[in-house]
C-alpha cells in the first residue's frame, strides 16, 4: 500500500528520509471556523445518532457534550388558540456529540501535484512501510494508535476517520493516538520515506 506525505518545506523531508525528529500534532490544531486546506470546522468531533443532535435544540434540548444518549417516545405539547398539538421529538439510540482530542499524523492515498498545491505543500515523500512506522511511533509515544483510510459523508456523522465530503479531495490516510498531550516530537529512523515529488522537479 502506497501512502504519501506532503510537506510545506523541503528541509522537513530530511527527517523522513535520513532519520530525525518529526512533530505529531493534536487534532484540535486543525480546527477552524471554515474549511481551508487542512483546516476544518469539525475536526476531533464525534457525532452519531439518528438525527443531528444539535437539531434537538428546537425542542428545548441543548446537548453540547453527550455520549450514549438514549431517548424515545417524547413529544412537545403546544397550545395555540386553545388547541393542543403534539410534536414528536426524534428518537435517539446510543447517540453521541462531543469533542475528543488526540494526536494525528495525516497522509494521502494518492500522489498528485494538484493536491500538493491545494494543500500549500512543496515536497512529497512516500512512506516505505506505513505499518512498520505505526508500530515504531506507538512504541515511542507509549500509546497504541488506530490507523485507517478516512471516509467521507454528506450527513452529520463524524469521527476521527469519518469526515465531511467537502474534505474528500484530501483522500486522507490517518494514524490517530487517543491522548490529551500537546505536540510531541518523536525520532524516526532513516529510510522511513523517500522523496517522490518536489515543486521544482
Amino acid at each position: 500500500m502506497k501512502v504519501y506525505l506532503y510537506l510545506e518545506k523541503e528541509e522537513w523531508a530530511d527527517a523522513w528520509v535520513n532519520g530525525g525528529e518529526i512533530p505529531i500534532t493534536p487534532a484540535s490544531a486543525y480546527l477552524a471556523d471554515d474549511r481551508d486546506g487542512i483546516m476544518t470546522p469539525d475536526e476531533n468531533l464525534i457525532h452519531k445518532g439518528e438525527v443531528p443532535i444539535p437539531s434537538l435544540r428546537q425542542f428545548g434540548f441543548d446537548f453540547r457534550s453527550v455520549q450514549n444518549l438514549n431517548m424515545s417516545g417524547n413529544s412537545i405539547i403546544s397550545n395555540i388558540n386553545g388547541i393542543e398539538e403534539a410534536t414528536h421529538v426524534p428518537d435517539i439510540t446510543n447517540g453521541s456529540y462531543y469533542k475528543e482530542d488526540g494526536l494525528i499524523l495525516s497522509f494521502c492515498n494518492h500522489l498528485s501535484p494538484d493536491t500538493a498545491l491545494k494543500l500549500g505543500k512543496v515536497i512529497c515523500v512516500e512512506l516505505t512501510n506505513i505499518a512498520k512506522t505505526k508500530k515504531q511511533l506507538d512504541k515511542r509515544l507509549g500509546i497504541r494508535s488506530e490507523m485507517n483510510k478516512c471516509e467521507y459523508t454528506e450527513d452529520h456523522h463524524r469521527n476521527h476517520f469519518l469526515k465531511h465530503k467537502d474534505d474528500s479531495w484530501q483522500d486522507e490516510y490517518r494514524i490517530f493516538w487517543k491522548s490529551q498531550q500537546g505536540r510531541r516530537w518523536v525520532n524516526i529512523p532513516s529510510g522511513t520515506a523517500k522523496i517522490v515529488w518536489t515543486l521544482n522537479s
